[in-house]
């Protein structure tokens, strides 16, 4: 008979293996999320080596448009070649709330504006060529104009606004967006009035997000993405893929240890 507090060398046995398939599991399963990461990695790679456009997703069924340097500028040309008529441009889209007396006033508000100013109602969408990005529907336009010193005000049907300057910058201008009970025409004006009193800086002197390293308007979305060559399997997958294999492996050993006690038990009744 072993002695009191002596462990049996059949239950030493069972432990060893309740911790050797707790080893196993935990390292298998780090092993496989890291096969995983490896087998994605490769095929975005593929993806985006191949050169196939694809859809952002089947909700838009498009390719994000902002990201393209080959857009068609043909519309905003004709937007900045309407400006030397009319500070004020209009797409025709009937969803706009416009009030003529607004409307006044915002090119009286132009015509006193220290620099030139000008101001387009567009009608922008998520599925149009710039993603529906104001800001960058209006440095399209401003890029397109010869003055330099411009900035241009896009205004949509909601009363969002966007701007792009060319030669200047207003960096103490606040976020524009009109009220949601305003008209169209009132956000503008009120977009306006903030453009000719912000104050202007040399672009050579202060940095500016909106324009790249010339001092040229960003006339292509920023990519937030990461470069599928980039991606590297980091530290906390493989901490999440050991937990997961001590949490599993742990109840297979639990589990191990407890059948064999029970079927070490059946054998010593027979």
């Amino acid at each position: 008979m072993a002695a009191t507090g002596t462990p049996r060398p059949i239950g030493i046995l069972n432990w060893i293996i309740a911790a050797v398939a707790v080893a196993a599991v935990s390292v298998g399963a780090t092993l496989l999320s890291g096969h995983f990461f490896d087998q994605t990695k490769a095929e975005r790679i593929e993806i985006a080596d191949s050169g196939r456009i694809d859809v952002d997703s089947i909700y838009t069924d498009r390719i994000e448009g902002a990201l393209d340097p080959d857009y068609d500028p043909s519309r905003y040309q004709a937007i900045a070649k309407s400006f030397a008529k009319d500070p004020v441009y209009f797409d025709g889209y009937p969803g706009f709330d416009i009030k003529d007396d607004e409307i006044a006033a915002i090119r009286t508000a132009i015509a006193d504006a220290d620099t030139p100013i000008y101001v387009a109602f567009l009608n922008n969408s998520d599925l149009d060529d710039a993603d529906g990005e104001l800001d960058l529907l209006a440095a399209r336009i401003v890029t397109e104009m010869d003055d330099t010193e411009a900035a241009v005000l896009a205004v949509d049907a909601s009363g969002l606004m966007g701007v792009a300057e060319k030669g200047v910058y207003r960096p103490q201008m606040a976020y524009l967006s009109g009220e949601f009970k305003e008209t169209d025409s009132r956000s503008a004006l009120k977009g306006v009035k903030a453009l000719s009193s912000a104050e202007t800086v040399d672009l050579a002197s202060r940095h500016s997000y909106k324009h790249d390293d010339h001092g040229n308007p960003l006339v292509i979305g920023r990519d937030t993405g990461t470069d599928p060559h980039d991606l590297e399997y980091s530290t906390g997958g493989a901490v999440a893929g050991a937990v997961f294999g001590i949490l599993v492996g742990g109840g297979a050993g639990v589990g191990i240890h407890f059948i064999r006690r029970a079927l070490k038990k059946r054998t010593a009744k027979q």
